[in-house]
């Protein structure tokens, strides 16, 4: 074999070797909205993650005292395609690098009857990944944190305080079909729920007014109706005139 065949063979094994080494198909890119944070613990300058208000402790854990965080575990990047991980919700839990965790307003979160757990449509949450701790020597500062907002996926709910329909004597109905699976209740109301009853047949809704509005004793108002799939709620909207 000549000298310029070997030349070849050899710079085409090196390209191979640079190609399959730098190629990493299961790390996802950082979306565009990436924010890097060097985020020094409350020793060191207690640097704030965006406007969730934690912050790392001089323990080096994540502290959510107002809100709610959950450590989801390994991840490829803070743009893994990861849902809402509302079921290990926690205000204090150890900063890991390689970990993904998620960070909510306990104000956008239900709780609904059957145990389950579900966040607002049209809300958003952080997202975040430790690429590392930052360290001064033998002593760990804080870490380089990557996070982003996200905003969930609608599961085909109506829209968040969408007006359904409007009822004015006793009998009327409104209706409204639902995606197949999922959970509804109706809020307390000041004029009782006795105003009003719902069925469900086959994935639709139907909302009967059962009392005769009344200018002393009504019911008048704005009745909601809080809809669950999967980990996600929207609130729906009846008015008794």
């Amino acid at each position: 074999m000549n000298t310029k065949k070997i030349i070849g063979i050899s710079l085409l094994s090196l390209c191979t070797v640079y190609f399959i080494s730098c190629s990493d198909d299961d790390t996802p890119n950082d979306p565009t909205d990436t924010i890097t944070l060097n985020m020094l613990n409350e020793h060191n300058g207690k640097t704030f993650l965006g406007e969730s208000g934690v912050y790392i402790n001089e323990a080096n854990n994540f502290i959510a005292s107002s809100n709610f965080i959950s450590d989801v575990g390994n991840g490829s990047g803070v743009g893994a395609n990861i849902p809402p991980s509302l079921t290990n919700l926690t205000h204090e839990v150890a900063v890991v690098p390689g970990h993904i965790y998620q960070i909510f307003d306990k104000r956008t979160l239900v709780d609904f009857p059957s145990g389950n757990r579900a966040i607002q449509v049209e809300s958003s949450y952080y997202q975040a990944y430790v690429v590392s701790k930052i360290s001064n020597g033998d002593i760990t500062t804080g870490a380089i944190v990557k996070y982003i907002p996200v905003v969930p996926e609608n599961n085909k709910l109506p829209p968040y305080e969408h007006t359904i329909g409007s009822l004015h004597c006793i009998g009327e109905t409104v209706e409204l079909t639902l995606p197949r699976n999922s959970e509804f209740f109706l809020k307390e109301h000041s004029a009782g729920k006795k105003a009003l009853d719902i069925t469900s047949t086959n994935n639709k809704l139907t909302i009967t007014l059962t009392k005769t509005p009344d200018i002393v004793s009504g019911p008048y108002g704005t009745y909601e109706l809080y809809i669950r799939l999967n980990n996600v709620f929207t609130i729906v909207e009846v008015n008794v005139k």
